[in-house]
């Protein structure tokens, strides 16, 4: 008999509420509450879910009236440190929406809890159950690439989708190339960053307190040299909402991972617009696709499966590339790594 775990959603945002709808839908899974500072929203979300799903206006609440195996934190980056040191000292299983916190001094708390209580932790990095990036990825191991000698990451978005959502929350690269940087640390393993120098722009959503573009060159301890491109500033008529591809040359062949077209565009008399099919596509009203992938390899790896999921430590080592990138954009100066 499949064993059933009792699941909490921090978080009831676009995030969380997708979270919840695939926990409250996973078989493996029995979704006990929804929790977020907005009580009301919680509730809301909380009633749209099948089975008995309480709503908690805080993660203190929850951990004082239910016995859980897994909690899911949904929060902005900022805000995961506190619940994440609650839920570890409890000895319960985590998993946190990247990047792993807001800052290097909480993300190297957050895994040093879960480490004291023999926990698990887990970190949302999607493209590693994007079949795509997961086949290139294969390439690389399996030496049909050789020697890795450029790789090219490009994330950009229209200004009506994340902007809309996160502006002035965090930096773009945070946001956004934190996603192509934990691929390429994935892609690139027993190499590590040495040097990093990156520019950016807020000359569009400067006001909004983010920025337009931010693009860097990072060498690598192997020699691989990687061109990280992000944007939020892309039109909001642009055809792709997210203009996302990678593209590696390496000594004995090389590959591209396109993703730009979702493979349905949709237009009628008053707008035109991708429909995702990839990441978190509706189907017969259930959340599918990469986002669903991802927790159910959580679930399986609770039950002592394997998983894929990025690890606390793999996390670290992304949001310290990353808040590299930050600092050479802000200065203007290479950093050393």
């Amino acid at each position: 008999m499949t064993r059933k775990f009792r699941v909490a959603v921090i978080g009831a945002g676009f995030m969380g509420s997708m979270h919840a709808s695939i926990f409250a839908n996973e078989p493996r899974a029995e979704l006990v509450a929804v929790v977020d500072s907005d009580i009301g929203r919680a509730a809301a979300l909380a009633g749209q879910l099948r089975g008995n799903v309480k709503a908690y206006s805080s993660h203190l609440e929850l951990l004082a009236a239910e016995e859980l195996d897994l909690v899911s934190i949904c929060t902005p980056d900022h805000l995961h440190l506190d619940p994440a040191l609650a839920i570890a000292a409890k000895g319960i299983n985590l998993f946190v929406e990247k990047p792993i916190a807001s800052t290097m001094d909480d993300a190297a708390k957050i895994v040093a809890a879960c480490k004291a209580a023999g926990v698990k932790l887990g970190v949302g990095y999607l493209l590693r159950f994007d079949p795509r990036y997961y086949k290139a990825r294969e390439l690389i191991t399996s030496g049909k690439i050789g020697t890795p000698i450029h790789i090219y990451a490009r994330r950009n978005s229209a200004r009506t989708e994340g902007p809309k959502r996160y502006g002035g929350t965090l930096p773009l690269a945070l946001h956004v190339t934190v996603h192509d940087v934990d691929m390429v640390l994935w892609m690139l393993e027993g190499q590590t960053p040495v040097s990093v120098y990156a520019q950016q722009t807020d000359i569009l959503l400067g006001s909004l307190g983010t920025q337009d573009t931010i693009a860097a060159v990072v060498r690598f301890s192997g020699g691989t040299v990687v061109t990280f491109e992000s944007a939020w500033s892309l039109p909001a008529g642009a055809r792709h909402m997210i203009d996302a591809r990678l593209e590696l040359i390496g000594t004995e062949g090389s590959f591209e991972v396109q993703c730009g077209d979702s493979g349905l565009y949709f237009a009628d008399n008053q707008t035109s617009r991708e429909i995702d099919t990839q990441h978190w596509p509706i189907v017969e009203n259930r959340v599918g696709g990469d986002l669903k992938l991802q927790l159910a390899s959580v679930l399986e790896w609770l039950d002592g499966g394997p998983s894929q999921v990025a690890s606390g430590e793999e996390a670290i080592r992304s949001l310290e590339l990353t808040r590299a990138l930050i600092r050479s954009a802000e200065s203007g100066e290479v950093e050393r790594l």
